[in-house]
Formats: C-alpha cells, structure tokens, sequence
C-alpha cells in the first residue's frame, strides 16, 4: 500500500493541472511514485501521466492511487480547485 506524499494542485480559470508522490512504507529509500494531473474536457475530468514512462498502465498501484484521490476530490470537495459542484455532473 502506498502513502501519499504529497498533493499538488494549481488552477486558473479555465483549468487545473498538478501531481501527486507517493512512498512506499515498504521500500522507505526507493524514489517517491509521481503522477501528473491535468484537466480534461471529458470525463473523468481530469488526465493522469505517470513520470515513470514505464508505469504508464492505469492498474500501477500509484495511478490507481491518483484516480481515488482526484474522483473524491472533484465529488466531494471541487472547492478545493476552484470549482463547484455543478463543473463536474456525476453520471
């Protein structure tokens, strides 16, 4: 399991971009697992890209991670961003 290091997020007007790292307890002295986040028109609302060109793979334990965080963030709390509700419609 990992545990977030840290969060990032940025925005401006139109959009929001930011990364998210992430450790392994596990393997403390490895290098953090970094995402970068970007906005997106379509759902899910947002893009994930792993630093690492090989992790690119959406079941990599740190995207998954990045998706959790985003989807709740954008339910729950698009405040946080600068948006409200209403900017991302649930399905």
């Amino acid at each position: 399991m990992l545990q977030l290091l840290s969060l990032t997020l940025a925005y401006d007007d139109t959009r929001f971009f930011g990364s998210a790292m992430f450790t392994d307890p596990n393997h403390p002295d490895d290098k953090p697992a970094t995402v970068l986040i970007d906005h997106a028109d379509k759902q899910p609302r947002f893009r994930l890209t792993n630093v690492d060109p090989t992790a690119q793979d959406p079941s990599v334990p740190a995207m998954v991670e990045a998706d959790r965080i985003m989807r709740f963030l954008l339910r729950y709390t698009p405040e946080l961003i600068g948006r409200t509700a209403s900017d991302f419609p649930q399905p």
